[in-house]
């Protein structure tokens, strides 16, 4: 998925997985911090300090290392983040 397709820009509710590439470290940090929605985003990684690095410094609501589709533990209640939410 490149950054100027509806799948990136839109919001889209349901199981789809969208795989951005970036071109490195920091770009990867920007790309779903500056994204209107900013509701999840997952990482791959076999470097355990960028991950701890990237879940402290990426503005979403939810981070998945190395897992396709972060979601919250279900004893927590999630209501969103920036323009994606409920209601």
């Amino acid at each position: 998925v490149t950054t100027d397709m509806s799948i990136y820009t839109d919001e889209i509710f349901g199981p789809v997985l969208c795989i951005v590439r970036a071109n490195d470290y920091e770009e990867a940090l920007k790309l779903p911090s500056q994204h209107e929605y900013g509701n999840g985003v997952a990482v791959f990684t076999r470097d355990g300090d960028a991950a701890r690095d990237f879940v402290s410094r990426v503005q979403v609501g939810m981070v998945g290392v190395n897992v396709p589709i972060p979601v919250p533990v279900s004893y927590h209640t999630f209501g969103g983040w920036k323009r994606s939410g409920f209601g």
